[in-house]
């Protein structure tokens, strides 16, 4: 076998564990004798360790092991969890995730752990420390079985005889399999690694092919010959998950008979220290009986890892299959063909279904994205000398795996942002008669057809007599713009490339980019992002997205002979004008709707599309269309009805183009442009 074919599973689980110890490690600062959130850190951390032994990333499980150390003092009272030592253990696995993204990246560079492990172990030689290593005491925690027998035959013995003549030990080792575990022949590949790092594996019982093929219940045995010492290859398997029980015994060859017997000495040793062990069970429980309780989730879960790829393949070939329904549906309007008809109205029922369960599998928790700012935060705000409360709601609101992936970075930027412009010092803020600490909020809800993400603060708000000057200075608008511009309007100057307020250029902020990014990422998604500020109560991010960019409802509508699809969720209305209803006011048309005053764009002046003359009596089809607070009203030849569509890009040569977000395949065969609203509103 080959490790490369668990790497990405190791990846994957190495990742979550990582998250789970940034996690409780932040509870752990709040709660420091929690004994639940520190038997967690110590599972999650005891994993890593056995995945990257296994693996032959000693580096990591060097790391982990004194990790573990410090880990069981705390978790038997024997350190208290200070602030020393629990930024140690963060800088642990900051280096981790380093390690971890650099075996990803098959990057060569090394990181030195030697500084970590030195004052992990000097942490652990505190003055409260028993002379008796707790790490061995844990060691020790295995059953006591009763004398075994293992049939050799001549050619074992002789081999098992040279082995033992030339200084080796040769163990009996018996390994227990949990009752849940997914992949038996993966464990047992750990296993026979780990086992190959320190000797040879002389017999397997059942057969080495057997056991490939996992045709054994949930146990095995192996005969295998090292230089390393009994409890060490003990300690060594007890750390790969999902092995319940390990059992070492020396072996010894009785002259007479080709068969090996556990020695009589040996076995007295294990009786008489048996004692001892059972009662130190009650204290601290094994790594591997924890890890079982994992695996009874895993196993009520009954959930499977999926590449994206395969998902992205998946969701591509529902929609060609939505493509060719439309296309057949066309056909059996135009043909009269009843039978056929009947039969696409099933078939759409069927197809309507997959497309939202390929949609479903295809959501995933924003939570997966906001669980990394807890951390960043805390760090962020030990930076700023400032005091600062994350709150999060709304983490379980579902998104595309596709959006969620991308929305990590200008999260990242808002949040910064807050940290460093809004939020004050605390002296400052209680000048102001505010609290001391100052609180974040990142809240995700549902709304309609999108997700709202908002980053809100109680700072000192944007002023946007500052903004103006700033943009002023920088050449981004001139001043006669400014003294016109409105207060509203100029908090979203913000969002201009090469705009920032920052005085001092820091690692948080302030070198000119950010805002611009965030922006365009978020247009990119389909999304909208919008600020709302009061000066000394704090201010509003918000962000809108779609819930999926793969296939959505459509307005079908017509200019000259060309189709064009506009997506539904933009859609306000439709309503029908004559020329007399469009009045101009400073030079741009606009029509009167409800009191509303709403600016007018002919599609076919924006896509040069030829004019056709036209009467003032003839009615003017108008959608009506919002991006935000915003609406405006595109002036059509004609409504063709409301479609599902799938969106298909344009590719690389025709990336880019303005007005056009992307192309759909109509029921006929024709290709249809869509249109991109926010772009034709600007």
């Amino acid at each position: 076998m080959d490790t490369n074919q668990y790497m990405g599973m190791f990846l994957e689980e190495s990742r979550e564990h990582l998250q789970t110890l940034n996690s409780c490690l932040l509870e752990l600062e709040h709660s420091p004798e929690d004994p639940d959130v520190l038997n967690e850190i110590f599972r999650s951390a005891h994993t890593i360790k056995g995945m990257s032994a296994t693996m032959g990333f000693t580096e990591i499980a060097e790391l982990t092991h004194e990790m573990e150390n410090v880990l069981d003092l705390l978790r038997k009272n024997q350190l208290k969890a200070n602030e020393d030592i629990v930024d140690t253990i963060f800088k642990c696995v900051d280096t981790l995730e380093q390690m971890v993204e650099n075996i990803s990246s098959e990057s060569a560079n090394n990181i030195d752990v030697t500084e970590l492990v030195a004052k992990l172990v000097a942490i652990a030689k505190g003055e409260s420390i028993p002379t008796a290593p707790p790490q061995e005491e844990a060691k020790e925690k295995e059953p006591v079985v009763s004398e075994v027998v293992v049939e050799l035959n001549d050619t074992e013995t002789t081999i098992i005889k040279k082995a033992m003549e030339s200084g080796l030990q040769v163990f009996d080792i018996k390994v227990s399999l949990s009752p849940n575990c997914l992949l038996k022949s993966a464990r047992v590949y750990m296993v026979m690694n780990a086992l190959d790092e320190i000797g040879d594996v002389l017999k397997s019982i059942p057969s080495s092919e057997d056991l490939e093929q996992e045709n054994f219940e949930s146990s095995f045995e192996l005969i295998v010959a090292t230089a390393t010492e009994q409890a060490r290859v003990q300690q060594l398997l007890s750390s790969i998950s999902e092995i319940t029980e390990v059992i070492v015994e020396s072996l010894e060859l009785p002259k007479s008979e080709a068969k090996a017997v556990v020695a009589e000495d040996n076995k007295k040793m294990q009786e008489a220290s048996s004692a001892k062990r059972s009662q130190e069970k009650t204290k601290a429980p094994i790594a591997p009986s924890s890890s079982g309780s994992i695996d009874k989730k895993l196993k009520s879960g009954q959930s499977v890892r999926v590449d994206i790829e395969k998902l992205d393949s998946l969701l591509n070939l529902v929609g060609e299959l939505v493509i060719n329904k439309t296309r057949l549906e066309q056909i059996g309007i135009t043909h009269r063909l009843t039978e056929l008809v009947e039969t696409i109205e099933q078939m759409d029922r069927v197809t309507t279904d997959l497309q939202s369960v390929v949609m479903k599998v295809r959501m995933v928790p924003v939570g997966q994205v906001f669980n990394r700012f807890p951390r960043m935060v805390r760090d962020l705000s030990r930076e700023l000398n400032k005091e600062i409360n994350l709150t999060i709601e709304g983490e379980e609101t579902e998104l595309d795996r596709t959006v969620i992936d991308e929305i990590g970075d200008p999260l990242v930027h808002l949040i910064r942002n807050s940290l460093d412009h809004g939020i004050e010092h605390p002296d400052e803020r209680l000048a102001k008669g505010k609290e001391p600490t100052g609180e974040v909020r990142l809240i995700a809800r549902h709304e309609g057809n999108n997700v709202i993400i908002m980053v809100e603060d109680d700072g000192k708000g944007i002023n946007p007599e500052i903004i103006k000057s700033k943009a002023v200075e920088k050449g981004l608008i001139t001043q006669e713009d400014a003294d016109k511009m409105e207060d509203n309007e100029a908090v979203r100057l913000v969002f201009l490339a090469g705009f920032s307020t920052a005085d001092v250029i820091t690692d948080v902020s302030g070198r000119g980019v950010g805002m611009d990014v965030v922006k365009n990422k978020i247009e990119s998604l389909g999304g909208l992002i919008d600020v709302e500020t009061k000066l000394d109560e704090g201010s509003k991010f918000k962000i809108r997205l779609p819930l999926t960019l793969a296939i959505i409802q459509a307005l079908l509508v017509k200019v000259q002979e060309e189709i064009y699809a506009i997506p539904l969720g933009s859609i306000d209305s439709t309503i029908n004008i004559t020329t007399d209803n469009i009045k101009t006011i400073q030079n741009r048309e606009v029509i009167l709707l409800r009191g509303q005053i709403i600016p007018i764009i002919r599609l076919n002046d924006v896509l040069h599309v030829p004019k056709v003359e036209e009467s003032n009596d003839k009615d003017l089809f108008v959608v009506v269309v919002h991006m935000g607070d915003q609406k405006a009203g595109i002036i059509v030849d004609n409504l063709i009805g409301q479609q599902e569509i799938v969106i298909k890009t344009l590719g690389k040569l025709l990336a880019g183009i303005k007005v056009i977000a992307g192309a759909t395949i109509l029921g006929n065969g024709q290709v249809a442009l869509i249109l991109d609203v926010g772009t034709l509103m600007q």
